[in-house]
């Protein structure tokens, strides 16, 4: 009797232990990296990590489904129009009546100030950009090209605990960026920024207030009043606004 009670829990302690990795695969082949991330300097754990995240946000088949997102600036003054799809961004930004064409696959960026083309605010709004998304869907963007991950254990931020994972882009010297990832929800609650060779962080900011928007969380109108407001997922946009002022 006793021998069988023992194989019991030997048994039942095997098919634990192997369920788990079967559905972390899963989870990571429904997560595909984009071709150019660099999983061979990634640790396998923040990986993981990342792959969990992406699924609790509702998955990368929904998230590769959506096509357009829009959103405002903290201070309501820049509107972002992003056609995920075309890789194209449209920026308008009423502080100085600017009207900024991004190509995010070539890099190109067009703008014009009060109808007259500026490339000095092209070239300001183009290097903006990547920040601007990154404050908005960062924790979707984690197996993009040009991206390592690092899983830095756990952190403690406003008396909870959390699984911290590090995007690491490619040019390192832009500094790297640390997500807080909630341990039973797998939600990103905070995310920061360390610039490079640096210890200390510029921000630690909330990343929270989940929406739910054709099947995928997104984070906006955060408690501490900054990052994206207003985030929608648009599913047409006229072509205009991508190729004309």
């Amino acid at each position: 009797m006793r021998v069988l009670l023992f194989l019991t829990i030997v048994g039942l302690a095997f098919s634990c232990s192997s369920e788990k990795p079967k559905e972390e695969t899963a989870i990571a082949n429904l997560n595909p990296e984009e071709a150019g991330f660099n999983s061979a300097a990634s640790d396998p754990a923040a990986i993981q990590l990342a792959d969990s995240v992406m699924h609790a946000l509702g998955g990368r088949s929904n998230w590769d489904k959506v096509h357009y997102i829009t959103w405002k600036s903290a201070d309501d003054l820049v509107t972002y129009y992003w056609d995920k799809h075309g890789k194209r961004a449209r920026v308008e930004d009423q502080s100085d009546a600017s009207v900024t064409l991004l190509n995010l696959a070539t890099g190109e960026a067009k703008a014009q100030v009060n109808n007259t083309d500026d490339p000095a605010k092209a070239a300001i709004v183009n290097a903006a950009f990547s920040r601007a998304l990154f404050e908005l869907a960062l924790p979707f963007l984690t197996k993009s090209k040009d991206f390592s991950l690092q899983y830095m254990g756990e952190d403690t931020l406003a008396k909870q605990r959390y699984n911290s994972l590090v995007v690491v882009p490619k040019d390192s010297t832009t500094g790297r960026y640390k997500l807080f990832v909630d341990k039973s929800a797998k939600l990103v609650r905070y995310w920061s920024f360390y610039p490079a060779a640096s210890n200390a962080a510029s921000f630690v900011l909330p990343f929270d207030n989940y929406q739910k928007q054709s099947d995928v969380l997104l984070s906006t109108n955060r408690s501490n009043g900054g990052g994206p407001k207003n985030v929608k997922v648009e599913t047409e946009l006229a072509e205009k606004l991508f190729t004309e002022y």
